[in-house]
């Protein structure tokens, strides 16, 4: 006989998402989210298997999120010092405007996680995907020679930007920090 599931999976999974981005896997009891998604435990393991999975299961639709918008801001610009820029301005403003401070899910998660082995190898991976993706956009360019160079210090400085954000809210401070690493891709 089919499973039937009573609830809508991915609105279900959009909550849990939500609720580690806001606090975090650690934080995060089973009966937290249980209550945030409405489902019994019975429900929960049968559907997710176990606190981790699920948790592993939002890193990667937030990580797949985050490629599919890398990819629309960089290839909105012909130019990759316009296209680094898009990109630096775009999340800038997401994480200032986040009214929850809740930063970067992954750049929270590598922080909170770094000593487990899973996560580190899930964020090693992120990370060389990340750079793969800019150092493609940036080799057609004038930038190429450098591509790997600057794809590795944009993701350091973005990952910054998202930590800082979620206590400093100062536009101008990241507007000056993001001028200043664009005028350092000139030279």
């Amino acid at each position: 006989m089919p499973r039937v599931e009573l609830f809508d999976k991915s609105e279900v999974m959009e909550r849990a998402l939500n609720l580690f981005w806001r606090k975090g896997y650690e934080a995060t009891s089973l009966r937290d989210l249980t209550e945030e998604l409405g489902i019994g435990k019975g429900s929960f393991y049968n559907t997710f298997g176990s606190k981790r999975e699920l948790f592993n299961n939002c890193l990667s639709v937030y990580r797949e999120g985050g490629y599919e918008v890398l990819g629309q801001i960089l290839t909105d610009k012909e130019h990759p010092i316009d296209g680094i820029r898009n990109f630096l301005t775009l999340h800038t403003q997401a994480m200032l405007d986040d009214g929850h401070a809740r930063g970067c899910l992954i750049a929270n998660s590598s922080a909170e996680m770094a000593h487990d082995m899973e996560m580190q190898n899930f964020l090693l991976e992120h990370n060389n995907i990340m750079k793969s993706k800019l150092i493609d956009y940036l080799f057609g360019g004038s930038l190429a020679p450098k591509a790997e160079i600057i794809a590795d210090a944009l993701l350091i400085h973005v990952t910054g930007i998202s930590v800082i954000s979620k206590f400093m809210k100062d536009p101008e401070r990241f507007k000056a920090s993001n001028e200043q690493f664009l005028k350092s891709l000139e030279n």
